[in-house]
């Protein structure tokens, strides 16, 4: 399965209160942030929302593994 990199490319300043919660539900803070995201497509969704603040693309890396596959191992 594919992975997303997401990288935060503009400023929040002047974006409506509903994109920056998108933008930290992408798990991005600052400008150049990047983060490893699975290819579902809520992720997809919420990208499109917010594509004119950020650049994507998708890699050949496993997807990180969410709460309840970490619980598990542990």
């Amino acid at each position: 399965m594919a992975a997303i990199k997401v990288k935060l490319v503009r400023g929040l300043a002047g974006c409506p209160a509903s994109h920056r919660v998108t933008v930290q539900g992408l798990g991005l803070k600052k400008t150049n942030s990047c983060k490893l995201l699975p290819d579902t497509p809520a992720t997809l969704g919420m990208i499109e929302k917010v594509k004119y603040l950020v650049e994507w693309e998708r890699v050949d890396e496993a997807p990180p593994a969410g709460r309840a596959a970490k619980k598990k191992e542990a």
